[in-house]
C-alpha cells in the first residue's frame, strides 16, 4: 500500500559566494521549483516556499544548539528577512487526484533541500 495520500517533489539551486579567508557565506540567490498539485492559491504557496527556504537557510548556516547553554533567541540564532536572499519559485502545476481540489501539502518537504543546495 501507499503510506501516504500524495507525496511532494521539489528541487532547489542556491547561487552563493564563498571567503574562504573568513570562512563566510553570502547567499546570491535560490532558485526552487516544486511541485504544488493545483495551487489553490499562488502567492500562499510561494510564501510557504519562502518560509521553507528561511528555515533551511538556518539549518544550515545557524542555527546550533548547545545544551546548558542555548537559552534564548539571543544566543540561538535564527534568520531574519536580512539573511534570506532573492528567491525564485517556480510552481510545477499538476493536479493530484487524491489531493483536495488538486492540491498538495507544501510543508515541511520545501525546507529540505535548502540546506543541501548550498552545502552543495
Amino acid at each position: 500500500g501507499k503510506p501516504y495520500a500524495v507525496y511532494g517533489y521539489g528541487a532547489q539551486i542556491a547561487e552563493l559566494e564563498v571567503d574562504l579567508k573568513l570562512g563566510t557565506v553570502r547567499l546570491i540567490k535560490i532558485t526552487a521549483a516544486h511541485d504544488v498539485g493545483k495551487a489553490i492559491n499562488p502567492l500562499l504557496v510561494e510564501g510557504q516556499i519562502e518560509g521553507g527556504i528561511a528555515q533551511g537557510i538556518g539549518m544550515a548556516l545557524m542555527e546550533e544548539y548547545i545544551p546548558g547553554r542555548t537559552e534564548n533567541l539571543h544566543d540561538y540564532l535564527i534568520p531574519t528577512i536580512g539573511d534570506v536572499p532573492p528567491i525564485e519559485t517556480i510552481l510545477i502545476e499538476v493536479p493530484d487526484p487524491e489531493g483536495p481540489f488538486g492540491a498538495k501539502g507544501l510543508g515541511e518537504h520545501v525546507l529540505i533541500p535548502t540546506a543541501p543546495a548550498i552545502l552543495n
